[in-house]
C-alpha cells in the first residue's frame, strides 16, 4: 500500500511557518500536485482561513495537537484518510501552532492504523532567525521557551533561516548558525526570506537525520486570547493595543474592519512588526476577530 506523504510544518511563534505553507501549496498544485492542509490553532478560530478557500482543509482550534487536543489529531487523521481515498489526494501539509513540540505529533502518525496510511517525509523547522538568539538564551526568554526552540531545531529534517533579510548584522548569521547546529548538526538548511527558496529543495532532499519522536517540552504558560471586534478599529488602535501588552505577545494576526475606510484587512504581528493588508472579500462573519498569543496573557489584563 502506497502511504500518502505528510510534510510537517513547524517553528516558533512567528517564524514565518504560514508563508512557508503557502509557498509549498502553490508549489505543488501548479505541478498538478492535490493537496490537503491541516491547521492547528490556539485560539478557538482560524483568522487565516481566507488564505485556504480551494483546498481541502482541516482545522484543528483551541488547543495544540502535540497535547490538548492530541486526540483531535486522531480524529482527524481518519477522516483525512477517507478524503485522501475519494478525492485523490498526493500529499498532506500539516502546519503545528508556534508552540507545538514536533516529536509528540511524529509519534501520533507512528501509531496504528495512521502508519500504514501516512508517511511524514520531512519535518521542516522554520527557524526566526532575528529572534532565534533571544529564544534560546538564558538572559532574555524563560525556561519553556527555550526548551520548546531546542526541541523544535532538533526534531527538524529540515531547517529554514528565515527573515534573513531582516539581520542587521553582518556577523548575525554566524551566531545564529552556531546556535541552530549546536541543537541540530546534520540537518540541510536553507536561507530565506519570506519562505523562499524552500519548495525547490523540499522534494529532492532526503532527511539527513532520522525524524524521531523523542522529548516533550511542555508550554501550558503560553495562551491565546481571542478578541471580537464588533465595531470598526484603526490601524493605530491596533498599534496601540499591542503595545500595551507588548510584554507578553508574542505573536498576534486578526481581520478586522477598518474604520478610516470601513474597508476589511487581514493583520500579522511577530517581533515587532506589523504587516497590514487590505482583505478582497469581506469575511462572512460581521465582526472582527484578533488573536493574541503570548506568555501568561490573561484575558482579565487584556479587557481591563
Amino acid at each position: 500500500m502506497l502511504k500518502t506523504p505528510v510534510y510537517l510544518i513547524n517553528g516558533f511563534l512567528g517564524s514565518g511557518k504560514t508563508t512557508v505553507l503557502l509557498e509549498c501549496m502553490n508549489y505543488f498544485k501548479k505541478n498538478n500536485t492535490k493537496v490537503a492542509i491541516i491547521l492547528n490553532e490556539l485560539g478557538n478560530v482560524n483568522v487565516e482561513k481566507h488564505l485556504f478557500k480551494e483546498e481541502s482543509l482541516f482545522e484543528l482550534l483551541n488547543g495544540c495537537i502535540c497535547c490538548s487536543i492530541k486526540d483531535d489529531l486522531k480524529t482527524t487523521l481518519s477522516e483525512l484518510k477517507e478524503t485522501v481515498e475519494k478525492e485523490k489526494i498526493d500529499i498532506v501539509l500539516l502546519e503545528g501552532t508556534g508552540v507545538a513540540n514536533p516529536g509528540e505529533i511524529i509519534e501520533t502518525f507512528a501509531e496504528q492504523p495512521f502508519a500504514d496510511y501516512f508517511s511524514i517525509v520531512q519535518s521542516v523547522c522554520v527557524i526566526d532567525s532575528v529572534n532565534v538568539l533571544d529564544y534560546t538564551s538564558i538572559f532574555s526568554s524563560s525556561k519553556e521557551v527555550r526548551e520548546l526552540q531546542k526541541e523544535q531545531i532538533e526534531k527538524g529534517s529540515l531547517l529554514v533561516l528565515n527573515k534573513l533579510d531582516q539581520l542587521s548584522k553582518k556577523d548575525s548569521l554566524q551566531k545564529v548558525e552556531k546556535v541552530v547546529r549546536k541543537y541540530n548538526a546534520s540537518a540541510p538548511i536553507i536561507y530565506s526570506s519570506y519562505g523562499k527558496g524552500v519548495v525547490e529543495r523540499i522534494e529532492s532532499l532526503i532527511p539527513a537525520t532520522r525524524i524521531e519522536a523523542l522529548g516533550h517540552a511542555h508550554h501550558v504558560h503560553v495562551k491565546a486570547v481571542k478578541i471580537e471586534q464588533k465595531t470598526a478599529v484603526s490601524k493605530k488602535e491596533i498599534i496601540d493595543l499591542l503595545h500595551k501588552h507588548q510584554n507578553k505577545v508574542i505573536r498576534a494576526k486578526g481581520s478586522v474592519q477598518n474604520k478610516e475606510d470601513l474597508q476589511w484587512y487581514h493583520f500579522q504581528y511577530a517581533a515587532g512588526q506589523l504587516v497590514w493588508e487590505k482583505l478582497a472579500d469581506k469575511p462572512r462573519e460581521e465582526k472582527g476577530q484578533i488573536i493574541l498569543i503570548g506568555e501568561k496573557l490573561s484575558r482579565e489584563e487584556i479587557f481591563s
